[in-house]
């Protein structure tokens, strides 16, 4: 499904999510100056403001590249912007150019326009589960999503009877 956007700013954002197992608030958190282009990493402003760091894969760099020519490559303020200037006088988070960043509202809206039965935060829960059954041990899960405890954790391990299950013949294996 994901391969089926086309929109810069959409398929960046929704690539961005599932590749960094965000949730939407932190990827529309996220300012231009948090990204290190040199070590493909974003600082991310986690839920409590528990402050972690991202690391995307080259497509999503090429994605994020793209997107950002589309707005004339800015150096700096929110990374995902509405597509039109906001109205005067805002307080919200603008550009230079007056564009104000994209809200959970505005993202779940364009979510549901490529995904109609599909809730947002279902893609986080997808990135975090399909890397539960690629061999992604709880530690490494929760760098990743930035949860601080495996009980919260839990709903992504435990659906997760394909990747338990090899887990369990991998012991099996090493006992012998």
């Amino acid at each position: 499904m994901l391969r089926q956007i086309t929109d810069p700013r959409d398929r960046a954002l929704f690539w961005l999510i599932y590749d960094g197992g965000l949730r939407c608030q932190e990827a529309l958190a996220i300012d231009i100056e948090d990204i290190s282009w040199p070590d493909r990493s974003i600082a991310i402003h986690g839920k409590g403001d528990r402050p972690r760091e991202m690391f995307f894969s080259r497509a999503v760099g090429t994605l994020l590249d793209k997107y950002l020519l589309t707005r004339g490559q800015p150096r700096s303020g929110p990374l995902f912007v509405t597509q039109r200037k906001a109205r005067l006088p805002r307080r919200a988070d603008l550009t230079p150019e007056g564009y104000a960043r994209l809200s959970y509202r505005q993202a779940d809206t364009l979510w549901k326009k490529y995904t109609p039965d599909w809730d947002l935060h279902q893609l986080r829960h997808t990135a975090i589960s399909v890397r539960a059954v690629h061999d992604y041990t709880e530690v490494d899960l929760m760098r990743f999503s930035g949860h601080t405890s495996l009980r919260s954790l839990e709903r992504y391990i435990a659906d997760n009877r394909e990747a338990a299950k090899r887990k369990a013949r991998d012991w099996e294996r090493r006992q012998r």
